[in-house]
């Protein structure tokens, strides 16, 4: 993949990180809701949530997800990770990401990155499917 096909899909991301969807499962029962995913320029993804969630204990159960940005109201631009969430322990990674998050943590931690509460999940990239237009087609990216 060449260089700028990864920044697209990285500014893709970053613009449509409000209208994410993380898939699960539950058994075998696939379930999707909304979230706010972190997107970094290295193409590093990260979402957050709460410890006591459903999405962690099936996480835990299965770490295969899927998540997807939609570009609103069209849907003309979109990007599907598909990959394996993992809980990140580590309190200064949990704390490097509280802070570049696009919104206020506080107003779901209220005491902080080091509440027990916090979780924080990376998303590890097996493959991206991606598209920057409806009749551009769409394409795939897999991580080297």
């Amino acid at each position: 993949m060449n260089s700028s096909d990864k920044q697209e899909i990285i500014n893709i991301m970053m613009e449509t990180c409000s209208y994410a969807y993380l898939a699960t499962c539950d058994g075998d029962q696939p379930v999707v809701r909304p979230v706010s995913p972190i997107v970094e320029d290295n193409l590093s993804v990260w979402v957050t949530t709460f410890n006591s969630s459903r999405k962690v204990q099936q996480i835990k159960q299965n770490p295969k997800v899927c998540l997807a940005f939609v570009e609103q109201p069209s849907g003309d631009k979109a990007v599907t990770v598909i990959g394996q969430a993992e809980i990140i322990p580590n309190m200064e990674e949990k704390k490097r990401i509280w802070e570049i998050a696009s919104f206020d943590l506080l107003q779901y931690f209220p005491e902080g990155p080091e509440t027990k509460e916090y979780c924080l999940l990376k998303i590890n990239i097996k493959k991206i499917e991606w598209r920057d237009s409806w009749t551009g087609g769409q394409k795939i990216y897999k991580p080297s």
